[in-house]
């Protein structure tokens, strides 16, 4: 080859390979003007909202002594707002006077007076809280808290026993008394305890002075009203009656069973 040749075949080669680079490679220009990608934004989350609770309160302390409460409907037994200096909320509670030796002995000692919240609502759900305290009685220094009470003979009962000490829960159903939970938990008359259900469902948690007890599970009744509760002779009084209710609580479920309302309730069993 000769050296004309062999120098023309390099200087095709050499342009051959600088036009192939050129290709190849973006100007930087190109480059430099290249879209950078759109981010996506984040979509901003939602807090949800966080149930408010309904709350009733009733202290009795705008009601009239000795004359009935506001709201509240005796079934059995003379109810009525009753000063008490040492109530939680002064100056009144909601109970019971001396007396009913004559109804205690008639009955057996299986008497049991109640007064109910007077209202059309029927509650399923709920946490229900009262304080209570017996300033006496000779045969008996019980009392507790009625819920979803259909009639006198369909409802639950959580109860604190005095003097035997049995904190109880315990069902009504169709005229027959049932105790679903009990446990020994000291009671003494003269003295405020803080009684606590929450309801929701069929499960139910007990609680005395703020401290759980025990909890259950029924659901025979469904929803129904609530109440207050004693037995015999006690001077039952009770005071900021607290029914809470959620949003989020089903508050139904089943139909309670309905029985024909009697003029006196069916004897509880008594403690083993």
């Amino acid at each position: 080859m000769s050296g004309s040749t062999w120098m023309r075949s390099a200087a095709i080669a050499a342009a051959s390979a600088i036009v192939f680079v050129l290709l190849a490679s973006p100007s930087a220009q190109s480059r430099s003007h290249k879209a950078k990608p759109t981010p996506t934004e984040t979509p901003t989350m939602t807090p949800t909202a966080t149930p408010t609770p309904e709350q009733k309160v009733w202290n009795f302390d705008q009601d009239k002594a000795g004359g009935p409460a506001n709201g509240w409907k005796p079934l059995e037994g003379e109810w009525q707002v009753i000063p008490d200096p040492t109530a939680p909320s002064q100056p009144n509670t909601y109970g019971l006077p001396p007396g009913r030796l004559v109804a205690t002995l008639t009955h057996a000692l299986e008497y049991y007076p109640m007064a109910i919240q007077d209202s059309s609502t029927d509650y399923g759900d709920f946490t229900l809280e009262a304080s209570f305290k017996s300033a006496g009685g000779r045969f008996d220094c019980s009392g507790g808290l009625l819920f979803r009470y259909v009639d006198n003979n369909n409802y639950y009962l959580l109860s604190a026993g005095c003097p035997n000490d049995y904190f109880t829960l315990s069902k009504m159903s169709g005229g027959k008394a049932e105790i679903l939970k009990q446990q020994v938990v000291p009671t003494d008359r003269d003295t405020w305890y803080k009684l606590k259900v929450i309801a929701q469902g069929g499960h139910f948690t007990c609680y005395d002075n703020d401290k759980m007890i025990f909890d259950a599970d029924d659901s025979k009744i469904a929803k129904g009203k609530i109440g207050v509760w004693a037995r015999d002779d006690s001077e039952a009084r009770f005071d900021n009656v607290t029914l809470t209710i959620m949003d989020n609580f089903a508050g139904g479920g089943a139909a309670a069973p309905v029985g024909s309302p009697s003029a006196a309730a069916p004897s509880l069993p008594p403690p083993p």
